[in-house]
């Protein structure tokens, strides 16, 4: 489900960048890599992002198998987002990348504050 009209990527890295790249995508996938979240639960978790972002986001997502959105219960509608069995194959990719900063955010000068 890549985004381009013909298919084609000059490497594998391009290609995962597409699917997963941007300011939002890496922390929503982050948020959802060990649990299923309400949308207000991920907003709230990701200060600066807009309603209708968000939304654009997890649609993507979606779109391209990596999420899905389950909605349940009535007359009070409760709406999850969960990795797919797909997308829970970034797990490792997402270890990789929060290890790498663990080991260098002092040298980029950067402070690492846990999510909720």
């Amino acid at each position: 489900m890549p985004r381009r009209l013909d298919n084609s990527y000059a490497c594998p890295v391009e290609l995962t960048l597409d699917v997963v790249g941007g300011k939002w995508k890496p922390m929503i996938l982050w948020l959802l890599r060990g649990q299923k979240r309400r949308f207000n639960d991920l907003q709230a978790a990701m200060p600066g992002i807009a309603h209708k972002v968000l939304t654009q986001q997890l649609r993507m997502l979606e779109r391209d198998g990596i999420v899905t959105r389950t909605v349940t219960g009535e007359p009070r509608l409760r709406v999850d987002y969960a990795l797919t069995d797909f997308g829970a194959t970034l797990r490792p990719v997402l270890d990789g990348l929060a290890s790498w900063a663990k080991r260098y955010h002092r040298r980029l000068g950067a402070t690492i504050v846990p999510t909720p």
